[in-house]
Formats: structure tokens, sequence, C-alpha cells
């Protein structure tokens, strides 16, 4: 460590500024593309060996506990009492990233007694980043000692009340002795003020107990219109999985007919989870009897069909964040339709090791099978690239990236496939952290198997930084707009959260949503329509939580620092004039880190639930997901569509769907593509449709994803039922749909509103 003029003084003050880590040491190697001669066809061997190679002083935040052992060691060898003490410091901050918030708060109040009498000097950004560290150490002892470890429905929510209030109160009653004395040299300090407001907020003591110069209006903490309250009933049903950062998907692994549950969790000590729903209202673990078991240390995941056996296969990313340490295989599962899956990733061709969390299943060239892109995580020195592999329809794919144009490097975080021109063919957007947003156009229309980037004129290139994605139309005009979110690992969520209800956001991170005007431009109309306020978004998804027709969307908020503990969001889509926040009056804002979501009628009541993963990067930072029930309480009516393609890819993902109904005496149409939704994410591929008080279906206009595809139209539907659509025969065939109650013994199923 670097040493202050004067002997005897420690120059601790870099190692404060940076005790609360946001991003990641960036080294650099080549990209990596295995030869398959040889190979084990077990990518769960593959994934563990590039793990256990990993070094971890190269990496933040992941194998926390490692890399707390290995600066023991270093500690423990020092002889300079001065280089010690530095590297106590450090030593401190994976403690509590390994969750020993006791030894971490030990430590450091012996380092702080050592500075103290060695009268070492400090900088005004070190003695507030002292603070922050002390005190988010008390608060995090308060979160693990009550919402994890005594978790219940009403654990982490804001505003924390009932339930929600610690019982066990030492921690946060710490965090707000030390916030005060915080805020009082640094009266100014807005992420300090909010969490000061959530500590007394565990104590049951806000708005009251809070000092009126620190005090956040409460009505920062409620939704500006009445919404029901979804009740978070994952604990009752079992699939509460405590884990980290992770990704899910919803959908029908083995075609019963109802919608099962796949989560994954990015640290290698924690696997893949299958819940399989049982059709009465409960769900069972069946990771291992479906051979799922091992797959290991994955941030995201999607559904496929890529084979077009009508059985819904998996594709597991990993990697992402971890740069040269994230040379570590993907991996696809084929469903055998028999119960169990198999690694078919070597087979496929995928043998590129590549850090990523972004993929979509695309038919980028119409021929009626599934391709795949994957956008890889590049910086300077370290070009990963963008990998197009088209299917073969052998079960292999083939990588051709260069012929299509798609040479772009850059780190990307999210990728979605609109077809932004109509012409049929999947269009290609990427954001990315660092540059502006792209938008590649398909060429399939001209007859050429090429992407060609779009110029700056469209509009489409903010935020920066950027990271989830996706397209929808969510003004049902029947174009395919845009939305993507800001985020970063630099700053903190806290204090834009407070800025952002103090009018005062910053546009640079502000979410983006771009209106499809139908032409070729676009119109970014985010903060006409209400999205003012920043989220630094991680995982979201986009669904009909009210059943009225117009999709309303979730995001899944913060970073890995401890301190990020900023609400997950919920808006509402308000006719597609607007959205609404409702995350507070619907119970959605869980204030510990949000990851992947996932919308679909679990319970087959017609109205869509939704399953989030919840938990942080760190070791320590482990939480529980959370799946919230929608009670439908607008008794809203709907329909649900399943579509299979024939000389469409099995799936129908890409198909363009037109519902027309007649409401309020009035006909109105309802546009949907069949998709999974969002970047981090995966919503079920049904057509889970609301169509508020319509009382008359008139038809179904499907745009089938295939080269000189017939348009169809379907008819003779009638409200609150379930329909399959196969492609060719004009024709519709109702399917079961019979509800149940989640949690219960499935007797007491909810009534259809007919």
């Amino acid at each position: 460590m670097n040493k202050i003029e004067k002997p005897g003084r420690i120059e601790y003050i870099p190692i404060l500024i940076n005790l609360m880590l946001f991003g990641l040491i960036w080294t650099g190697c080549n990209p990596n593309t295995t030869s398959t001669s040889g190979l084990d066809p077990d990518t769960r061997k593959w994934v563990k060996a590039a793990y256990d190679s990993i070094d971890v002083m190269k990496i933040a935040p992941i194998l926390n506990v490692e890399r707390a052992a290995i600066l023991k060691e270093q500690i423990d060898r020092e002889q300079d009492t001065e280089k010690k003490v530095n590297m106590s410091l450090n030593y401190a901050v994976e403690l509590l990233r390994c969750g020993r918030t006791e030894d971490a708060i030990s430590l450091y109040n012996n380092i702080a007694k050592y500075l103290q009498e060695s009268q070492a000097e400090m900088d005004s950004a070190s003695i507030r980043n002292l603070y922050m560290f002390i005190g988010i150490t008390y608060m995090r002892q308060g979160e693990i000692q009550n919402c994890v470890q005594q978790h219940n429905h009403a654990s982490c929510l804001i505003p924390i009340r009932g339930e929600g209030i610690h019982t066990l109160t030492n921690g946060s009653e710490n965090a707000v002795a030390i916030f005060e004395n915080s805020l009082k040299q640094f009266p100014n300090d807005l992420e300090t003020q909010y969490l000061l407001n959530i500590a007394y907020m565990t104590l049951g003591k806000y708005p009251d107990g809070v000092p009126p110069q620190y005090r956040i209006d409460p009505k920062w903490f409620s939704s500006g219109i009445p919404f029901p309250h979804f009740e978070d009933i994952a604990p009752q049903i079992g699939v509460n999985r405590q884990g980290h950062a992770g990704g899910t998907v919803i959908d029908d692994f083995n075609n019963d007919g109802w919608l099962d549950i796949v989560c994954t969790s990015w640290t290698p000590t924690e696997g893949l989870v299958l819940y399989l729903n049982n059709g009465d209202g409960t769900f069972t673990d069946k990771t291992e009897a479906f051979k799922l078991d091992g797959q290991m240390g994955s941030l995201n995941l999607n559904q496929t069909d890529f084979n077009n056996d009508g059985w819904l296969d998996l594709f597991i990313m990993r990697g992402a964040w971890l740069q040269s340490e994230g040379e570590i295989p993907n991996t696809l599962l084929q469903n055998n339709g028999d119960g169990t899956f198999s690694d078919v990733t070597l087979h496929a061709g995928f043998t590129k090791f590549a850090p990523t969390q972004a993929s979509a299943w695309a038919d980028f060239n119409l021929d009626g099978w599934l391709d795949l892109v994957i956008a890889n995580e590049s910086i300077p020195g370290l070009d990963y690239g963008i990998d197009l592999y088209i299917n073969q329809h052998d079960g292999t794919f083939r990588n051709e990236s260069t012929s299509y144009g798609l040479t772009e490097n850059a780190y990307f975080k999210g990728c979605t496939t609109p077809d932004v021109n109509k012409d049929g063919y999947p269009d290609l957007y990427l954001s990315n952290l660092y540059e502006k947003n792209s938008l590649y156009i398909n060429q399939g229309a001209q007859g050429k198997a090429t992407f060609i980037k779009a110029g700056p004129e469209l509009n489409v290139g903010e935020p920066k930084p950027s990271f989830p994605c996706w397209s929808f139309d969510y003004d049902n005009d029947g174009n395919e707009d845009i939305f993507v979110s800001g985020y970063t690992n630099d700053g903190t969520p806290a204090t834009h959260w407070m800025l952002s209800h103090m009018g005062k956001a910053d546009p640079e991170y502000l979410p983006k949503l771009y209106h499809n005007n139908g032409d070729m431009t676009f119109t970014e109309v985010g903060r006409t329509a209400g999205l003012n306020e920043i989220a630094f978004t991680m995982g979201c998804n986009f669904g009909d939580i009210n059943s009225d027709g117009f999709l309303d969307f979730y995001l899944s908020t913060g970073n890995p620092a401890y301190q990020s503990l900023v609400p997950n969001k919920m808006y509402l889509n308000m006719a597609g004039k607007r959205f609404e926040d409702v995350s507070y009056a619907g119970g959605f804002a869980n204030i510990q880190k949000g990851h992947g979501v996932s919308f679909g009628d679990l319970d087959r009541d017609g109205d869509e639930d939704l399953y989030v993963c919840i938990g942080g990067a760190f070791d320590g930072d482990g939480f529980y997901n959370s799946l919230y029930e929608n009670p439908n309480a607008d008794q809203n009516h709907w329909i649900v569509l399943k579509l299979a393609g024939q000389s469409a890819n099995a799936a129908a993902i890409g198909a363009r769907v037109i519902i027309t109904v007649t409401e309020n005496g009035q006909d109105r149409q309802i546009s949907r593509t069949v998709s999974s939704g969002a970047s981090f994410g995966a919503n079920s591929l049904l057509l889970e449709t609301g169509i508020g008080r319509a009382t008359a279906i008139q038809s179904v206009r499907v745009k089938w994803p295939c080269k000189d595809c017939a348009e169809e139209t379907f008819t003779g539907f009638d409200i609150n039922k379930a329909y399959l659509l196969k492609q060719g025969t004009g024709s519709v065939e109702t399917l079961s749909y019979t509800p149940v109650k989640m949690g219960g013994d499935g007797s007491k199923g909810h009534q259809h509103h007919m």
C-alpha cells in the first residue's frame, strides 16, 4: 500500500473510497472456441472445470468466501503493521460479502480503534465511506437475522410494516446511530438519508421516529392510484428457493397443460431447480428426476423448441460479468419428452466459451426452424463478439455471425428480436453497458441473409449505460415498440431514487420507451409516459396484470452493493397512454436484489401470476424467490391461446397476433407477439391475454413466422377459455383449463368470470 509523507500514518484513503466496490476488475484474454474433439458431452464437467480455474482475486462479486480465505492468509503472513491494517480493510469488505457480518463489524471496529489511536488523517470522502461501510454492515446483520432467518411474506417489502418489522433490533438500531452521526457531518448525503429511513422502517418507527430534517415524505413510498395487493405465496407452495442472482422460466415442460417453474443461480455452488406444477395448486421439485441436477452457475436461461418436436428445451447462459474469468460454457438441454432432459450442447455445436447472459431464439431466415443469437460481453482487449447460430434442421447449428454482418464487439447485456418494419423477418436490438445500443435490420425480405445496422437517426441508442430490454406493443397499434432500462455498477441506486423523487433525475439513467411510429422511425416517450424514476434494472419482464388488454411491466432493481436497497417496481399500463407505478400498493416493492422475472398463469384462472428470482451477487447476499398470485380484483375477462406452427417453427415464436374483441359496444384490437418476453427472465409462450370487459371475441388473426406463409384468421371463440390454434387448419380446438387454488388442496378453484 502507498504511504503518506509523514511516517507512522497509513494512506488508507484509496481503500476507504473504494470500500463499496460496484464494478469488477477488468482483465484481458482471448475468446476461446473449443474443439469438439475428445470433449465429454456432459457440460456440467466443463462448467466445474471452468469455475475451478477462476482466479478469484480478479473478480469482485462472486467466490467471496475463497477470496476472504486468501486475504486472511496474506494478513497472517504480513509483518508490517501498516500494511496489515490496509489489508484488513479489504478483508473486512470480503467478510461482509461472505455474510459474516459479526466478524466484519468486530474487525472494522478494531481497525477504526487503531486508526484513531494513530491519529491518522482522513479526508471527508473517506470518513463518509467509513460511516457507510459500518452502517450497511449493521443493516445487513439485521436483514440476515430477520428477513432471511425469520422470513415471511412481508419481509423487506416497503413501506415495511406489520410482520416485516424486525423482532431482533440490534442491527438496525446500530445502523440508525451510525447513519445519524454521518448525516450530522454530511447532511446532504441522499444515500445515507434513504438508508436511515429504511432502518427506521425496520424498527417500526417510520415516519414519526425519523428526525424531521432527514425524514422522507411517506408519499414517496406510496402508489399514485389504488391497486389490489398481490400476495407472495412462494413459501406456502414451496417454490421460495433461497439463492442468489439468477434467471427463471415459466412454461409447460411435460406437456400436461400446466405451467412449471425453472430457476437458476449464478453461483458455482447452486444449481438449476425445476418445480413441476402438479395441477392441484402445488408444485414438486423434480430437478433430479428430470436429470437437470448439477446445472450450476447460471445467471440467465430461456426456453425454446430447437428441434420442432413439440417439447420445450432449455438454454443456459453463464459467465456474465466475469470478463476473462467468464469463459464458462453455455448449455443446451433437449427435452426428451419422457420426463428427462439430455445435454446436447456439444452435438449442437455450441462450444464457444464466452461470458454472456443475453440470448434470444428466433427464426431469422424464416425456414421454420429456430435460430439462436448470443450477445457476449466484450471490452477492449476482450473481444467475444456476437454469435448467430443458424439451425441446420438436424439438431446442429452453424455459426454465421460474420456472413450476417454481426461483427460488433461491445459489452452487451440484453437482446430482443422485434420485427420493427413488419416485413416478417425478426430484427435484432442489443443493449450495451458502455456505448450506444444497436438495432440491426434483417435483410431477409430483400433476399439477403444479412443484417444492416440502423443509423443514429432512428434514435434508439439510449440510455447509456443500458442493461435489460424487450420489445412489445404497449399501445396495441400493431407496431412493436422497444423498452430499455439503465444500469450501472459505478453509482448508488438509493441516491438516484432520491433524486428521482425530488424531480432531479439524471436523464442519462432514465429508462427509455421507444414508440414505433410504423414508418421505420421511433419516438422516445418514456418521460411523457410517466417513466420518471431511475431504476437500475437487472431482471424484468412484461405481462397484463389487470387483464385489461394492455401490457404492464415489472423491473427487478439494484446492483451488487449491499446499500442498493431500492424497491423492485411494477408499472401499470393505462390504456397505452401512460404508466402508473403500483409497486407499493401491489406489494411488489421488495428492496432485496431482483433478477429474472417470469409471467404466467400458474393456477389457470385466466390472469397472469409472476415469479421473481430475488438474491444478490455476493456469497452472503442470498434471499428468497417470490411468487405473486394475481387476485384479478377487476374481474376482467381473458382468452388463452396456444399457437402451434407447422411450416412455421413448432413453438410459433415470433408469430404476430391481432385479437379483435367487442367491449362496451365497440370493437378494439389487442396486439401480441409469441415470445418469452424480456432479455432477463422468460415468460410462458402461451398468449395469456386480458380482454377487459369485452363480451365477445370476433376473431384472432395470426401472421405466422415463416416464408410465404398465409395469414390466418380464426373465429369461434368464447371469453374466458383456452384454445389451441394449429397453423393451416383454420379451426380452433378448445383446451381444458380448469382452475385451481394455489397453496390449497386444489378443491377450491377460482371461478371463471363469465
